[in-house]
C-alpha cells in the first residue's frame, strides 16, 4: 500500500540540511567524515555526517555536508580528534550571503 503524500510536504521534505540566513540551526551529528567529491568539474573536500536530531526533533535519513572552505574552518576546532561515531552538538547561525556568507559555529 502506497501512501498519499501532498505536493506541500514533497517540495519542503529534504533528506539535507539547509541553512538560512540569520537563523540559527542546532544539530546532533555523527558519523562525521571527510570526502573528495566532485563539483562543478573539480575535486573538493567536503564534510559529511548523519544528523540525529535538528532543532531539537528527531529525524531520520538526513545528512548535514558542506564544501564551504569558511564553514569548515569554523567545523575544525570542534570535531577534529573526536571519534568519528561520536555525537556532537553543535549551533550554525549563517549571515550574509555568496561571496560574503560568514557563519558563527559552536558547542552545546
Amino acid at each position: 500500500m502506497t501512501e498519499n503524500i501532498s505536493w506541500d510536504e514533497a517540495v519542503t521534505s529534504s533528506g539535507f540540511v539547509s541553512l538560512e540566513t540569520d537563523k540559527e540551526k542546532k544539530l546532533i551529528i555523527k558519523n562525521i567524515q571527510l570526502v573528495k567529491v566532485e563539483k562543478f568539474g573539480k575535486e573538493v573536500i567536503e564534510i559529511q555526517s548523519d544528523v540525529v536530531e535538528e532543532d531539537g526533533e528527531s529525524v531520520k535519513k538526513k545528512v548535514f555536508n558542506t564544501s564551504s572552505r569558511r564553514l569548515k574552518k569554523k567545523l575544525r576546532p570542534i570535531i577534529e580528534g573526536k571519534d568519528p561515531t561520536e555525537e556532537v552538538k553543535i549551533s550554525i547561525l549563517k549571515v550574509g550571503d555568496k561571496f560574503d556568507t560568514q557563519y558563527s559555529v559552536k558547542e552545546w
